[in-house]
């Protein structure tokens, strides 16, 4: 059975998470709308969609018209039932769907930072088994609010707004599907004006060297979030 990975752009894939499912019996269809690719008629063949990030926000359909596309594809989905996780701007995706807003966050987060299980997280079959605060990758500057009736899973010191949850719709801001430091560096070098915008000059070495230092730390992590994340799908 496969899921499908709606890709924003060709480099945010969905990483060690796409990695967990296939080692898990599930195959992947991809749409990549940077090549031009187009959504399926319905989600219904599908047991999980996987919406991914990019660097365009969702409030740019005049340039971006795919995300329009999106946006109803997602709200297929939520009618549907089909379990749908969005990751940054796919999350952020979710969050418009839903009737919360999407707008400019205080402060970028690009790096590592720690993340923090809310109240309602630590009930939260979804998160079970997490510490409850551990350090993440982040690369996003706009932010969602949590949609009403959702519950609000995690939180940041610069991002109050890290997850939610609604149904069947799972929202992430952060990155947790990141998959080492090559993948970094690729993001690295294709968004360097604005690595070297937040971090400075010398921004490429700091965020490598933060994710040589983290990664082995995030991997058992994600792998329990995974899990949690495969009986959300199963209902096993």
């Amino acid at each position: 059975m496969n899921i499908l990975v709606i890709k924003n752009v060709g480099i945010e894939g969905p990483g060690t998470l796409g990695a967990f499912l296939k080692k898990n019996g599930y195959g992947i269809k991809y749409v990549d709308f940077e090549k031009g690719q187009k959504l399926p008629a319905t989600p219904e063949e599908f047991p999980l969609v996987l919406f991914m990030g990019g660097p365009m926000n969702v409030y740019e359909e005049e340039k971006f018209p795919f995300l329009a596309d999106e946006l109803k594809f997602i709200e297929q989905c939520l009618k549907r039932q089909t379990k749908i996780i969005g990751l940054c701007l796919g999350g952020q995706m979710i969050a418009r769907a839903l009737g919360a807003k999407v707008k400019k966050n205080h402060k970028k987060e690009i790096g590592w930072y720690d993340l923090d299980l809310t109240a309602e997280g630590k009930n939260e079959p979804l998160v079970k088994g997490l510490p409850e605060s551990f350090k993440v990758f982040q690369w996003h500057g706009d932010t969602f609010d949590i949609p009403s009736g959702a519950k609000r899973l995690a939180s940041s010191e610069l991002c109050a707004n890290q997850a939610f949850v609604y149904e069947n719709a799972l929202a992430l801001q952060f990155h947790a599907e990141i998959d080492g430091e090559k993948e970094v560096k690729e993001w690295a070098e294709l968004y360097l004006n604005e690595l070297k915008q937040e971090r400075g000059e010398k921004g490429m070495e700091l965020i490598l060297a933060e994710t040589r230092r983290q990664m082995p730390i995030l991997r058992p992590h994600a792998e329990t979030f995974y899990q949690n994340i495969l009986h959300w799908i199963t209902g096993k």
